[in-house]
């Protein structure tokens, strides 16, 4: 782990991943980002809204073996309630993302997929992704509310953005995220959460 001075208050950000480009100052929750040993104030994380959340940035766990530290997270609220995506940095260098929602787990990874535009896809309709079929589950706008730790990029705050959620057999899932264009590609599978080998997470009242 590196730290370096933060342009806004001059508090000390950690950076915990030699590949995160930009961490949220914990003191004044503004957005830096690295560009080599120099650092540029972004703007600023608005308050994480609580939501019962167990995960912590720190936290660290295991899919399928391969071992992950959770080093940030962006909050986003749909019509549905609120959305965590956590950014994951595995042990073997690949980046990842877990996506938590009312209890439910996925863990997923960017994948490189030519999909429909937004105006083509219903409920229902049938997507091909890297050769796997999927079934449009839903498709939501979500706002993108808060951040914290490090992220990959910077993320779009108060901003809202279409994405469209499939899922496979075998407990196969994706997401199309429709706040780029091209469309952005996240594919993988649900995890039932003591799956994930967890270790370092938030004392929850109740929990054993």
């Amino acid at each position: 782990m590196i730290e370096r001075k933060c342009p806004s208050c001059g508090a000390m950000v950690p950076f915990r991943s030699s590949i995160s480009l930009l961490s949220v100052c914990p003191f004044c929750r503004s957005l830096v980002q690295r560009k080599d040993l120099d650092l540029e104030t972004l703007g600023e994380s608005a308050q994480l809204q609580p939501d019962g959340s167990p995960v912590l940035v720190g936290a660290r766990g295991a899919y399928r073996g391969a071992p992950f530290d959770v080093v940030g997270r962006m909050q986003l609220r749909t019509p549905r309630g609120f959305w965590n995506e956590w950014f994951l940095v595995f042990a073997d260098g690949r980046q990842g993302w877990l996506g938590e929602a009312q209890g439910t787990y996925a863990v997923s990874f960017k994948a490189e997929a030519a999909v429909p535009a937004l105006g083509d896809l219903a409920i229902g309709a049938k997507v091909e992704i890297r050769g796997r079929a999927y079934e449009v589950r839903e498709i939501v706008d979500a706002e993108y509310l808060a951040a914290e730790g490090e992220l990959p990029f910077k993320p779009p705050l108060g901003e809202t953005a279409p994405s469209a959620d499939l899922i496979g057999e075998d407990g196969a899932f994706a997401t199309i995220d429709y706040s780029e264009t091209p469309a952005v590609v996240f594919a993988g599978e649900y995890q039932g959460f003591e799956a994930l080998a967890f270790s370092g997470l938030k004392a929850i009242e109740g929990w054993a």
